[in-house]
């Protein structure tokens, strides 16, 4: 990884500023306080967000509301840009937005996802997503205090966050989990003996089954050969029935006939009764025609009748003529008194719009007076007219009501007279008939006899019927109990059979669960016994060599740093060991800058043997250094140019206000604080 730009806002001391990162190496130079640190914090940030136990208050800046970090960065020819910002709550300060650019393709993330994504981009292992960055912070970038203090950490608890780093820890959880699982073999061990301790009793159970069902065969033929005899007795039984039902049936032919003939006869008998009476009133509606009809009466009262219509209809067509004209005389007879009365209260013609005189209104009344009375003349005449023509009217509508009733009379007779010869036909027909029908009794009455006679003879059938429906219903009763006797034993062989195969199934399960108890019991002893001494010495090996290679790297970069008088070396915790010819000495007596020297020393030898283990992680070229020359000499500082050259990374950032380093490096980014705020110079 090579980092290119920081952006940097509203973060700690920083306002706005941008730092450009070059290759090579680079020093962060200015004075304590100028804010160096914070380009390296949120580098940090950038890259992973906040840490455990840290909070948004230590890197936004007092009294802003937002604040926002952009680090840049080419990740093996990939071009990651990380965006972060910080936002201030009402009572916390949090994360509110976190995006990744990658290759120009942006995208916003949740906090979790985005560190997950930068943790696959770099290739840390999966475990140090929800962990702290223990690898970068022993790899890339550690405060020089934090280092000293690993040193200072007491034995097991160094041991423990190395073994973690190293990624040797997994030997220790492979064992822990090796007990987990032992113990739940064990139990599962004790689970499938459990469940194999009656593996004996179920094969005698299987055995006496099988003895029971050959046994029950048997009685089943038995039952099965009965259950035969009876069906073949019950169906002998139903034919003999069946034929007996035969001359039954011939009985009842002959009783249907019997009561066909029977209403047949009670037909005929009737049909005599109705003929009889039907000629009786067909004789006495003869007697009792005494008038015959004369059609030339009759077409004479016809003619009278239309000649009356017509004048009926004259006298009424007159009689509305007289009313119509009477009711106009009428009418201007009322206008004109209108206009006689209105005449003299006119003073000015409403036509001419001229006075009117008294002798032209006197001459319009005497006109108008004229008029009445001719009109007057006129009604008299007509209403006289009128009512003779209402007399007249009347008179001829009495005359045709007279005729109209004399016209139904006269076709009363012509229908009696001619429904005369039909009654006298209709009387011919019924003494016909009445004879037809006396014969057909007296057939009838031969035909009766025959049937009775034939039904006598077929009703010795009835009983014998009878008996041998009662033999069928106990050839009946006896089938049906050979055919349950035979089904409860069917019943009971599938209820045999299906315990058998319940007994057969549990036992093939725990033959099964006796096979599997043995091999577990088997795989428990193998785990607890050789899988468990191959992962210790596994593990003693692996901590073996990574010590022995640790202390190499250790010594050699301590000897760079200090006089030949000092070795190091580390103990089976990782904790130094300073040694002055046979002389072991303390850690805590040692000088400031010997006690840095170690620091160094012990964090670079722990980044080569961190890149070394985790081979495809890609932060391998960079390496920042805080502080490294704390409480250095001259002569250690001038040993650090050694260092460097032998680092051979290439990217380091080194942060320092000793200005020896000046000269040691490529580019240096000076920083300074003005008015409370950090910027470059």
């Amino acid at each position: 990884m090579k980092l290119k730009k920081l952006t940097l806002k509203n973060i700690r001391s920083y306002k706005s500023q941008e730092v450009i990162f070059p290759q090579g190496s680079t020093l962060l130079a200015g004075d304590i306080g100028a804010g160096k640190t914070t380009v390296l914090l949120a580098i940090e940030f950038a890259l992973f967000g906040l840490q455990p136990g840290q909070r948004g208050s230590s890197l936004l800046a007092n009294g802003e509301e937002e604040g926002l970090v952009v680090l840049e960065c080419d990740i093996e020819g990939n071009a990651v840009v990380i965006e972060r910002r910080l936002r201030k709550g009402s009572k916390t300060i949090s994360h509110d937005y976190a995006g990744l650019t990658l290759n120009g393709h942006t995208n916003e993330l949740s906090v979790t996802e985005l560190k997950t994504k930068i943790l696959e981009l770099l290739g840390y292992p999966e475990e140090f997503i929800k962990k702290t960055n223990l690898l970068y912070r022993y790899t890339v970038y550690a405060p020089q205090e934090e280092m000293k203090q690993i040193i200072l950490e007491d034995a097991e608890t160094r041991l423990d966050i190395l073994r973690h780093i190293f990624g040797i820890d997994k030997y220790r959880k492979i064992k822990d989990n090796l007990l987990i699982v032992n113990a739940h073999l064990r139990e599962r061990a004790r689970t499938l003996q459990f469940e194999i301790r009656d593996i004996e009793s179920h094969k005698s159970r299987l055995n006496e089954g099988t003895q029971s069902l050959i046994a029950l065969e048997v009685k089943l033929k038995e039952s099965d050969t009965l259950v035969v005899h009876a069906k073949s007795k019950r169906k002998s039984f139903e034919l003999e029935l069946e034929a007996l039902k035969e001359k039954l049936t011939e009985k009842q032919r002959f009783e249907k006939e019997i009561e066909k003939a029977n209403i047949l006869f009670s037909n005929k008998m009737q049909y005599l009764s109705d003929y009889d009476r039907e000629s009786k009133k067909v004789r006495e509606s003869l007697a009792e025609v005494k008038e015959t009809f004369d059609s030339v009466v009759y077409e004479t009262l016809i003619k009278d009748i239309s000649a009356g219509k017509k004048e009926s209809e004259a006298l009424n067509k007159h009689f509305i003529e007289i009313s119509t004209s009477l009711n106009s005389i009428l009418s201007k007879k009322q206008d004109d008194m209108e206009k006689k009365k209105r005449i003299f209260s006119i003073d000015i013609c409403p036509t001419c719009l001229q006075d009117v005189s008294d002798g032209h209104k006197h001459n319009i009344v005497n006109e108008t007076e004229s008029r009445i009375a001719k009109a007057e003349r006129e009604i008299l005449e007509l209403t006289k007219e009128r009512e003779k023509t209402k007399v007249l009217h009347e008179q001829a509508c009495i005359q045709l009501d007279k005729l109209e009733k004399k016209r139904s009379e006269l076709e009363i007779l012509r229908i009696t007279t001619q429904n005369l010869e039909a009654k006298k036909t209709r009387l011919r027909e019924l003494e016909g008939m009445h004879n037809l029908v006396v014969k057909d009794v007296e057939s009838l009455k031969q035909h009766l006899l025959a049937l009775k006679q034939s039904v006598l003879e077929f009703s010795k059938f009835d009983t014998l019927s009878r008996l041998k429906e009662e033999e069928l219903k106990k050839a009946f009763a006896e089938e049906k109990r050979v055919e349950i006797a035979l089904a409860e034993l069917k019943k009971e062989r599938e209820f045999m059979l299906k315990e058998q195969e319940r007994i057969a199934r549990e036992l093939e399960k725990k033959e099964a669960s006796r096979a599997y108890f043995i091999k577990v019991q088997e795989l428990e002893k193998w785990l607890s016994e050789d899988f468990s001494k191959l992962v210790s010495f596994v593990e003693r090996n692996i901590m073996l060599k990574v010590r022995e290679e640790f202390s190499r790297l250790f010594n050699k970069w301590f000897a760079l740093l200090t006089t030949d008088a000092f070795s190091v070396q580390l103990d089976e915790h990782f904790t130094p060991i300073i040694l002055q010819g046979e002389y072991e000495l303390d850690y805590e007596f040692l000088s400031g800058g010997e006690r840095t020297a170690v620091a160094l020393a012990y964090r670079l030898a722990l980044n080569q043997i961190l890149n070394s283990i985790h081979s495809r992680i890609k932060t391998r070229d960079l390496i920042i250094l805080d502080e490294p020359t704390d409480g250095f000499s001259e002569p250690q500082l001038d040993k650090v140019r050694d260092i460097l050259r032998e680092l051979n990374v290439q990217q380091l950032i080194i942060v320092s206000h000793e200005q020896k380093i000046e000269s040691f490096v490529d580019t240096i980014i000076r920083i300074k604080k003005d008015g409370g705020y950090s910027m470059k110079e």
